[in-house]
């Protein structure tokens, strides 16, 4: 089913990329979502990527809310039980994200079927309910609430169902394919003001039948480029930029726009030292830049300057940094000082940074084809953030015998604002746990001990 919904990007005035939404019937622009985009684009914090998942995610549950409208007016499909319409239709949301078409629910099936959608993996549906929470909560905001009331509302979805076909009934002037696009119009509007009584709108979340993961930091141990192939993979990288681009990011954990935006400034060769500083500290570096690419530049924030470069990682960089420099990037004599150029035919010694994500990690996948792993199985240049992380808070000798350093030692080094952030990027204790107790077990085993002989030395 071609969507009902058209999304048109454009550069705010903070520099980042936005969106806002149309019904492709009626033309007119949906009430609400560019302005929480507006708003999160002025917020600290958030980024282009984050903004790029906000901007889908809007987008998905915009196209939901247009399906419930056209099912419910046009095929006449009925939702079950009672209960204020739009407040049902919001608390189907989570199973049309996590169940799709295989929903138990027929309404939520139908709908999924209607748009073609199967459901998201189960590590994905976290995310998108916190987009549309958040929506929710921000639309709060009166002024938005107000004029949702004054120019938008003009079918109450805060009704039974019964009330809400009835309204619509005795719109006897219009045709279906009108009421189904008032509906979507007044029901976007009843999620950004409440209705006219100011009806609370529900806050969504899983259903009961999911529970809770047993391990919901697993998915981000998935995300973390493996620590078995990290080597072979910088020795399979296919020119000296991606050997420094790769063991860069591998040994410092920094984003990935941190290390396009690395500027030679930053590098204290002879210490083996890198700088990561954030633009307003220094607007006039940046007078190599256009207009244009001054508004691609992305800086999250961090509360050091300089980063902690793990061995061997760099020692690999800072071997090799010189031979890019005089072998690749020389050549092309570009006239920026950023560090890291293009290397395309049709770009060749060009800034990276203002490149898309596909560019900067298409050299990156090819290293891993070449090292054996599968299409399906293909890592971004952010896995190396992970790998970071991961190594740092569980397997780096820590000086006192042991391993691994706490969260906030962490935290500091990777720029994070809050611990639980860090987390994320952590390997799960429980992972680490199981993994000694195996060894142990292994050990037992071989020794031939029973349970007798492990309690006898448990009790000397």
């Amino acid at each position: 089913m071609e969507s009902r919904v058209q999304t048109h990007r454009f550069r705010h005035h903070t520099g980042y990329k936005i969106a806002t939404y149309f019904d492709v019937e009626s033309g007119a622009e949906f009430l609400g979502p560019r302005e929480f985009l507006e708003y999160l684009s002025e917020s600290e914090g958030s980024g282009q990527a984050t903004l790029n998942a906000v901007i889908n995610d809007l987008q998905l549950f915009l196209r939901y809310l247009c399906a419930c409208s056209d099912l419910q007016v046009q095929s006449g499909l009925k939702l079950s039980g009672s209960g204020l319409f739009l407040n049902r239709v919001l608390f189907m949301y989570p199973s049309f994200l996590a169940e799709g078409h295989r929903s138990p629910s027929p309404f939520v099936s139908a709908v999924a079927h209607h748009l073609g959608f199967e459901g998201l993996a189960r590590s994905s549906t976290g995310r998108y309910l916190s987009t549309v929470n958040s929506f929710l909560k921000f639309n709060d905001k009166e002024w938005i609430s107000q004029q949702a009331i004054n120019e938008r509302f003009e079918v109450d979805t805060f009704v039974s169902e019964e009330h809400l076909i009835e309204q619509l009934g005795n719109m006897r002037s219009l045709k279906k394919s009108e009421k189904a696009a008032l509906l979507r119009k007044s029901m976007l509007a009843g999620c950004i003001s409440g209705g006219p009584k100011k009806i609370t709108r529900p806050h969504l979340s899983m259903p009961k039948r999911f529970g809770k993961s047993q391990d919901p930091d697993y998915r981000f141990y998935e995300k973390c480029f493996p620590i078995d192939k990290i080597l072979e993979l910088i020795k399979n990288a296919s020119s000296y930029r991606d050997i420094c681009l790769f063991s860069l990011m591998a040994g410092t954990g920094i984003r990935t726009s941190e290390a396009m935006q690395l500027r030679f400034d930053d590098l204290l060769i002879e210490e083996e030292l890198v700088k990561i500083l954030p633009y307003a500290d220094r607007i006039q570096v940046y007078d190599d830049l256009t207009d244009r690419q001054i508004t691609e530049l992305a800086f999250k924030g961090r509360t050091t300057k300089y980063v902690l470069f793990l061995s061997p990682f760099k020692e690999i960089f800072f071997e090799y940094l010189l031979n890019y420099l005089s072998e690749e990037r020389d050549r092309f004599n570009p006239s920026h000082e950023f560090v890291f150029v293009t290397m395309a035919n049709n770009a060749q010694g060009l800034t990276w940074f203002d490149k898309d994500s596909t560019s900067h990690n298409r050299t990156f996948k090819e290293a891993q084809r070449r090292i054996g792993i599968k299409e399906k199985d293909l890592y971004s240049l952010h896995s190396l953030r992970h790998f970071y992380g991961t190594w740092l808070r569980n397997y780096q000798p820590n000086g006192e015998g042991g391993f691994g350093f706490p969260l906030g030692v962490v935290k500091k080094h990777m720029g994070h604002k809050f611990e639980s952030t860090t987390e994320g990027y952590s390997l799960p204790d429980t992972h680490v746990t199981m993994r000694k107790i195996q060894q142990v077990q292994a050990y037992v085993t071989a020794q031939g001990w029973d349970l007798t002989s492990i309690k006898r030395i448990a009790d000397q």
